[in-house]
């Protein structure tokens, strides 16, 4: 089974500049989520989608390999899922086989871990679902990863089979998000 994780960054954030590579504890923003997805049990590659050559040449420094995103898929209107459904069409993609299953961390998460990702795929596993997304500890959806199985990625309907993984992370939009936590740390 091939199961891989593409973490989407765009480059061109408004609110904070270079918001994918921001420094954060000494790390840029997005080598947290690599490191997650590198430490997992089940992740066979890490890839980045990215229109940026920056975020792209720092994802490879932290051991990720950078795909680059066509332009049309990279603006403020176009949904992660579409930017995703894009990528997997890419040969460099490709070349090692179709994947079974897709993880979708947030670049802009660095709370992420491998457990939780881990946690998502058991869960998966177990009940034979088609998507698991990450949940705050009230229910609500976050951006932190979803994951979801191949043959249903292209679906244009609410899946009733998916589960969610409570973890409790914050998505990094702004510096006073980064200030808050550094706070919480």
């Amino acid at each position: 089974m091939r199961i891989i994780a593409i973490i989407p960054a765009r480059g061109g954030s408004k609110r904070l500049k270079n918001k994918n590579i921001f420094p954060f504890n000494g790390k840029p923003l997005i080598a947290y989520a690599i490191d997650a997805c590198k430490k997992s049990s089940f992740i066979n590659q890490v890839y980045v989608s990215s229109d940026d050559n920056e975020i792209l040449k720092v994802s490879k420094k932290c051991g990720a390999i950078g795909l680059l995103r066509d332009p049309k898929f990279s603006d403020d209107h176009t949904p992660k899922i579409v930017a995703i459904r894009q990528v997997l069409k890419q040969k460099e993609l490709l070349k090692d086989g179709e994947p079974d299953i897709v993880i979708i961390p947030q670049a802009n998460s660095p709370e992420i871990t491998c457990r939780n990702i881990d946690e998502g795929l058991r869960l998966m596993f177990k009940y034979n679902l088609w998507e698991v997304m990450s949940a705050d500890e009230n229910g609500v959806q976050n951006a932190a990863f979803r994951i979801v199985k191949r043959e249903h990625i292209d679906n244009d309907f609410l899946s009733a089979h998916c589960g969610f993984v409570k973890a409790n992370i914050t998505d990094i939009h702004t510096i006073e998000d980064i200030k808050k936590l550094e706070n919480k740390i």
